[in-house]
């Protein structure tokens, strides 16, 4: 946010009708995660995912991409060795893949130990990096935090809207955690201008939102990397 370099991208999933009309995530994905589907689908979006990665390094290198990973995804038990065959066949590095986690699965995955706080610290030992997305809509982020390897804080749109109000205070208090973690604070659901400059003068290092810019294929957003 403090100079407006693009650093990265989110993957999207998106799903075209036979009549043209194009589905977003929200539609389709209950239906994908009750049919089993889920983890097969979501194994093809990294793999796609990388390989843009991989093609835009050519044109601004350490540019990283996200991916969403829901609990259904972070409970296979061969999660670390498909992320691990996937990045190695696009010779990509691991810490360019980025996985969004929502912060309720993140939470509750640090309280019951399980399986998904294990494959969690295994894709960090990979060299993934872990984003806690949607924060300030689960539990207090100190309950949880301190036992889990993550990377990046995503503050939830709701609250970033907020700021446009005055709503700060909230805001505030996350960058300041995510600091005092030493983890990096980022806005999500940016859509004006007064919003990305609240965040900056909290000292939010990342932003992402309509304003900076909207959905794309991977060509495009190569061809934003250029300028």
């Amino acid at each position: 946010l403090a100079d407006g370099e693009i650093v990265g991208a989110e993957a999207l999933l998106r799903r075209r009708m036979p009549s043209g009309v194009v589905q977003i995530a929200a539609r389709f994905l209950p239906l994908a995660e009750a049919t089993g589907l889920l983890v097969e689908m979501g194994r093809r979006v990294v793999d796609r995912a990388c390989a843009a990665a991989a093609e835009w390094q050519s044109v601004r290198r350490g540019s990283w991409v996200t991916v969403n990973l829901s609990s259904r995804q972070l409970e296979d038990p061969a999660l670390t060795g498909w992320v691990q065959a996937v990045l190695t066949r696009h010779a990509l590095d691991p810490r360019l893949l980025v996985f969004d986690i929502p912060e309720v699965v993140v939470a509750h995955a640090a309280l019951d130990g399980g399986p998904r706080l294990q494959h969690m610290r295994e894709l960090a030992d990979l060299g993934v990096r872990i984003a806690v997305d949607d924060v300030g809509t689960g539990p207090p982020a100190p309950t949880y935090l301190p036992s889990v390897p993550v990377s990046i804080l995503k503050i939830d749109g709701r609250f970033v809207r907020g700021l446009s109000n005055g709503n700060g205070q909230l805001v505030e208090a996350m960058v300041d955690l995510a600091r005092e973690l030493g983890l990096t604070p980022l806005g999500e659901g940016i859509e004006e201008a007064e919003q990305a400059e609240a965040l900056r003068a909290l000292g939010c290092e990342l932003g992402q939102g309509y304003l900076i810019g909207r959905a794309g294929s991977p060509e495009a957003i190569a061809a934003r990397l250029r300028l």
